[in-house]
């Protein structure tokens, strides 16, 4: 379902030189998806990630500064913090090893440092993987994981295990996915369309 967001007030976190002139309002997955088509570079890596937030928090007043937040956090070009090169580094694996291997990835890298992706919680960066993957034709979509499918499982599917919405540890995301997937196959469709019959439920 598409969502309406107020273009105001993330310009005036954001700036107006940026993918929100080129957004549809309301905004759907589609909507999101095609800026993660256009993925290129650094720039257009930044885009994608914008959209994706327009998209998760256009229901709410607070989705501007939060995506300011994280991309002032982890901007530090004289201490060597990229965040828009990490974004492109992240969809790139994303589309080209698939979405378990962009998971793993910031697992690994918020082993040796803490503060890699600061503010910048497993919900929404499986947003960004999601939406990375389904702009790729080399890999399947991975799902979204937020906290409403995380309790949907907890309530319904207590068999694959407890599913945390943390950095401690790749396995939930990977039984989850793996989950998804059998469950697609089992009944036509794709896994990310699972999701969100569960996200319905939730």
């Amino acid at each position: 379902m598409p969502f309406v967001w107020t273009k105001n007030s993330w310009t005036k976190y954001l700036g107006g030189d940026c993918v929100l002139e080129s957004l549809p309002n309301p905004i759907g997955r589609e909507g999101v998806l095609d800026p993660f088509k256009l993925i290129r570079d650094p720039n257009s890596a930044l885009d994608a990630y914008i959209a994706s937030y327009v998209w998760g928090y256009a229901g709410t007043g607070f989705g501007p500064y939060r995506a300011e937040r994280v991309i002032r956090l982890n901007t530090d070009l004289a201490n060597r913090k990229d965040f828009a090169a990490e974004l492109f580094t992240l969809a790139r694996i994303a589309m080209t090893s698939g979405g378990n291997a962009a998971f793993e990835h910031v697992v690994d890298r918020r082993r040796s440092d803490r503060k890699f992706f600061a503010w910048w919680g497993p919900a929404f960066v499986t947003k960004y993987i999601s939406f990375s993957t389904k702009a790729s034709e080399q890999v399947a979509t991975t799902p979204i994981l937020d906290s409403i499918v995380a309790r949907w499982f907890r309530k319904n599917c207590n068999e694959i295990g407890p599913l945390w919405l943390n950095w401690n540890s790749a396995d939930s995301y990977r039984r989850y996915t793996g989950c998804m997937a059998e469950w697609a196959e089992e009944l036509g469709i794709e896994p990310e369309q699972v999701e969100q019959l569960i996200f319905k439920l939730g």
